[in-house]
Formats: C-alpha cells, sequence, structure tokens
C-alpha cells in the first residue's frame, strides 16, 4: 500500500511538473522572450505525447493565459498567408477559442506543430482563405490522423522491444539451466567413477583405465 502511494505521489509530481513547464512555455511566448520559430523547427509530433494535455494545465485563473498564448499563436497564424481579406479581431477570437476547445486534450505543442503544417501546405493548401471551418474541420482531423499512426507506431515499436526484451531473458535462463544440468551430470560421474574405483589398487586402476 506504501509502495503505490509513493508511485501515485511521483506520478503526480511529475504531471505538476508538466504543466507548469507548459505554463512557463506559454508566458515566454506571450511576453515575446522566445521565438516562436525555434520551437516550430524542434518539435515533432512523437514529442508531443509525453506533455501536458491543454485542459490539465489552462484550468482556473490559468484560463487566461491559455487564451492569451493560442491568441498568440493563431494571429501569428493567420498572418502568415498572402491573402488581401484578413480575419478580423472578432474572427481571431473565436478561432483561438475554437482551436482551444479542439485541443483540449491535446498539448500546446500538438497546437504549435498543427499550425505550423497547415501553414505549410502539409494537410492541402487552399486558395479562398482560411476559416475556422477548414482549419478545424478538415486540417484538424488530418493531424488527427497523422498522430494517430505514430503513437501506433510507437506502441508496436515498444512492444517488439518488450518482446525481444523477454526473449533474451528466457534464452539467458535456458542456457543457464542447460549449464548447471551439465554441470550436475559431470558432478554425478565423477562421483560414479570414484565408487567404482575406490576398492581398486594401482595394477587394477592402470588395467581398467588400459581397457576403456
Amino acid at each position: 500500500m506504501e509502495q503505490q502511494n509513493q508511485i501515485q505521489k511521483s506520478q503526480s509530481q511529475l504531471s505538476i511538473a508538466k504543466q507548469q513547464k507548459t505554463l512557463d512555455l506559454s508566458k515566454e511566448i506571450i511576453s515575446g522572450k522566445i521565438s516562436i520559430a525555434p520551437i516550430e523547427m524542434s518539435l515533432t509530433i512523437n514529442e508531443t505525447f509525453d506533455k501536458a494535455i491543454v485542459k490539465s494545465v489552462f484550468k482556473g485563473e490559468a484560463g487566461q493565459i491559455g487564451f492569451s498564448v493560442v491568441n498568440v499563436l493563431v494571429t501569428r497564424f493567420i498572418d502568415s498567408f498572402g491573402f488581401s481579406t484578413k480575419l478580423n479581431p472578432v474572427q481571431i477570437e473565436t478561432l483561438t477559442i475554437d482551436i482551444l476547445e479542439s485541443f483540449q486534450y491535446e498539448s500546446l505543442e500538438d497546437i504549435i506543430i498543427f499550425l505550423k503544417m497547415a501553414r505549410t501546405g502539409k494537410f492541402g493548401s487552399t486558395g479562398r482563405g482560411v476559416d475556422s471551418n477548414l482549419i478545424l474541420g478538415d486540417w484538424f482531423p488530418k493531424y488527427l490522423d497523422q498522430k494517430a499512426k505514430i503513437r501506433e507506431e510507437l506502441y508496436l515499436k515498444e512492444k517488439t522491444q518488450s518482446l525481444n526484451s523477454g526473449n533474451a531473458v528466457q534464452e539467458y535462463y535456458a542456457k543457464m539451466r542447460a549449464k548447471k544440468a551439465q554441470e550436475e551430470k559431470e558432478t554425478k560421474m565423477k562421483l560414479e567413477i570414484d565408487e567404482m574405483v575406490k576398492s581398486m589398487d594401482r595394477t587394477m586402476l592402470e588395467e581398467t583405465i588400459s581397457d576403456w
């Protein structure tokens, strides 16, 4: 019971640390202390599986931080397109809220990667501008599909490694059992020989060895 409590405590501390890391990153993005471009370049979808989800981070008073950081990301995303007609502040605010709700079970890093992939045409091009319907109705499901495939690949890889590790352990114990059996066989043979020759004198022993 005590060990289980220790594990739960450790998991809770790890979860809090992840949430705080996301909050710190959000504050740096909002304040402009950190550039988004290097983050985009270094992030991969594989890394998002170990990040705190939006719903767990931006709750209560931290909700405003969540809105502000996503608003910065969305504004930057919209400004990256060369369309003559841009979204107005109300539309950007609405899109910010929609993205927060859609990504509540994903991470802030997911939002950053998704917007980069959408901006660079990974989900298809658009000649009519961008809006919430296109971004979240068409591109977002494609992102989730891609993430699901990567998650499955990682699962199969870990499963294979686990099986290989298990086989290696089994092979080790099989070798140890075979070695022990051989040692026991040799010990038994030695005892039988000792028993057989203990009453022989030197002449009889030499004759027996010669016969063998």
